[in-house]
């Protein structure tokens, strides 16, 4: 099983987490990853504009509960 790192943004600093996947996770894999990461390990918060409040994708979740976005995946 390959190791992936993927990259994230939160609060201007750019941090990444390992993934253990058999092929490159797509974004919306990744994004459901770190969401759940998130939900274990971080506080929850209010982030973004109130446009996004209707929106249950889990970017838009990541966004304004963590206010996380992925900005990369690769192989490590």
């Amino acid at each position: 099983m390959a190791q992936w790192t993927i990259s994230y943004s939160k609060d201007n600093n750019t941090c990444t987490l390992e993934m253990q996947a058999q092929h490159k996770p797509e974004m919306e894999e990744a994004v459901r990853f770190v969401l759940d990461w998130a939900g274990a390990n971080l506080e929850e918060g209010e982030y973004g504009d109130g446009q996004d409040k209707r929106s249950s994708e889990p970017a838009v979740l990541l966004l304004r509960h963590y206010g996380i976005t992925i900005t990369g995946i690769s192989e490590s």
